[in-house]
């Protein structure tokens, strides 16, 4: 992306006081994270990195502020989880818990902003075929792709698998006698890493960022009053509120995730297969599944499903590649297992058509064109965005690039 207002600098200094290199309407950019920053982007020179992170800044600092923007915090959950089983015990002594969710929710923020960005330009196909003629040549070969239909089931917890986590929820909240007790069945017990080993607490938690069925239950309860147990797409909840501050809440969470017992699983792969038969046999089909009785009544899967989807063949999981290798357009493949954030999940692929590599194409590829002009549209309004963002914002940088302050 073209940004706008630094000169490079041969030399560099991080000697600020208080550790800070910039503030950022509210948002204060830190020594340590330029150091990181350019540590961790060797060839980008210094004034370059500083700026990429300003930019940074200024785009959080305004996505938070406008109230278009939500957060999906079982997104956050499901990331924190998956970089949880990942990190190593040289990395843990430097992991902040509170930062790591931060740093995720940050992340989101910035990915909001850019949808929103994009959901606002208009593409006219008289552009698409202006761009095309102007840049073929040096447009890059289009890689291998794929058309396909897939179905997605998770296991659902069966009803004394369900009962079971209940009952033992219920069994700690009859142990729970004060805040202390909370604590220690929460640092012992709960599965929600980031709060855990604060005895569960969570402060600050606004009412439009948590899904529905968590704010029915958890904004209903009075001061210090414990939830019954209850069930969200996260896993199981014990909740105690501590803080009511209107639209904002302070709690004590534990949480549980049990996996999937092999029943639960054996139920659900034969499901699967009953599903991929049905579909052989032309008694359902892709189009209309979602809207018939196999899926729509039952307890032993979730589902979701995705139609007439091309992907790049280099971008698609290990699993799918050697479940398609053998396909021919059109056969529909048997269940298989992929692991997604941690839980199991079983896929039916249709294999509809395959697209070998070849030059980019105007009538073939016009999607792909298409979004190649969006993405030039849509960096060229970010970056009249951040010139005029610049100019109302707080901007206070202690750097030896020749910039000037931006005072309110």
């Amino acid at each position: 992306m073209l940004i706008i207002f630094f000169v490079s600098s041969s030399s560099f200094t991080l000697e600020k006081i208080g550790g800070i290199t910039a503030v950022i309407g509210d948002e204060i950019l830190l020594d340590s994270e330029v150091k990181h920053y350019l540590n961790s982007n060797k060839k980008i020179l210094p004034c370059k990195g500083l700026e990429n992170l300003i930019i940074h800044k200024l785009i959080l600092y305004h996505s938070k502020k406008d109230p278009s923007l939500q957060i999906d915090n079982q997104e956050i959950q499901y990331k924190k989880e998956e970089f949880l089983k990942g990190f190593n015990s040289d990395s843990s002594k430097n992991l902040s818990l509170e930062e790591l969710t931060e740093t995720i929710k940050n992340n989101q923020y910035i990915e909001k902003f850019y949808q929103k960005i994009k959901e606002n330009i208009e593409i006219t196909p008289e552009e698409v075929k202006h761009f095309f003629n102007k840049e073929k040549e040096k447009l890059p070969i289009v890689p291998k792709q794929i058309c396909v239909s897939y179905i997605i089931l998770s296991p659902k917890f069966s009803k004394e698998h369900r009962e079971k986590i209940m009952n033992f929820l219920k069994k700690i909240k009859n142990e729970i006698h004060s805040d202390k007790d909370f604590s220690t069945k929460a640092i012992l017990l709960s599965e929600d890493y980031s709060s855990a080993f604060k005895g569960g607490l969570i402060n600050g938690i606004k009412k439009k960022n948590i899904s529905k069925e968590f704010e029915k239950i958890v904004f209903s309860l009075e001061e210090k009053q414990i939830s019954e147990p209850f069930e969200t797409d996260l896993g199981f909840h014990l909740v105690k509120l501590e803080k009511k501050r209107g639209e904002e809440i302070d709690i004590r969470h534990i949480l549980i995730q049990p996996k999937y017992t092999e029943e639960e699983l054996r139920r659900a792969k034969s499901f699967a297969y009953e599903i991929k038969n049905r579909l052989i046999n032309h008694e359902i089909s892709f189009e209309t599944i979602s809207n018939e009785r196999p899926l729509l009544h039952n307890e032993i899967v979730n589902h979701s499903v995705w139609k007439k989807i091309w992907v790049e063949e280099n971008q698609i999981s290990k699993n799918l590649k050697k479940t398609l290798k053998n396909l021919k357009n059109g056969e529909i493949s048997k269940p298989y297992k992929e692991i997604v954030n941690g839980k199991e999940f079983f896929f039916i692929v249709k294999l509809l058509k395959r697209k070998p590599s070849h030059p980019i194409s105007f009538q073939e590829d016009y999607t792909q064109l298409k979004n190649l002009v969006m993405n030039i549209k849509q960096e060229e309004k970010i970056k009249n965005w951040i010139k005029n963002q610049l100019k109302k914002t707080y901007l206070r940088i202690e750097y030896p690039c020749p910039i000037q302050d931006n005072k309110k």
